[in-house]
């Protein structure tokens, strides 16, 4: 059985945004790392390996474009696994949301996100790493937009202001 934990690369510039992202996260079993701006996250994947990045578009020094973009440079430079990157924004125009792809991110989830787009990332970045020749394309699934309570007691929201 493998033990290896989900090592989350967590960029995000608003402390309790942050605090509450890292909260999810290893409430569901992740190791998180946080970074608080693009440079701070190209720094940090150069000295260690994550399974996934959380990666805000908005940050400050450098934004989660330029990064990813530094990152992927590097990635291809020393012939490494690409790390799967999430965005994480306020974006929603369809060009906004383009162009966080065509940096280099594998998707992207806007904020407020539901915790369970958050677990399909997750999922998303792990399918990626196990099996990378059917992953070529990233899996991009809608957010849910409600879901039952944990008793059937009816529909609960379950957004997380990030």
């Amino acid at each position: 059985m493998d033990s290896h934990r989900c090592r989350v690369l967590l960029v995000e510039d608003d402390f309790r945004s942050a605090e509450v992202a890292q909260a999810i996260l290893e409430y569901f079993g992740c190791e998180v790392t946080v970074a608080r701006s693009g440079a701070d996250a190209v720094g940090a994947t150069r000295h260690d390996t994550f399974d996934m990045a959380l990666m805000d578009v908005g940050l400050p020094v450098m934004n989660g474009l330029d990064a990813t973009r530094l990152i992927r440079v590097h990635e291809q430079a020393l012939g490494l696994r690409p790390l799967y990157i999430v965005a994480l924004t306020a974006l929603t125009m369809p060009h906004e949301l383009d162009e966080c792809m065509a940096c280099g991110m594998n998707e992207v989830m806007t904020k407020p996100f539901l915790v369970e787009r958050l677990q399909q990332a997750l999922l998303n970045a792990y399918r990626v790493a196990r099996w990378p020749r059917r992953a070529a394309t990233p899996a991009i699934n809608p957010p849910v937009m409600s879901r039952m309570g944990r008793e059937g007691s009816g529909t609960a929201e379950t957004h997380v202001a990030c």
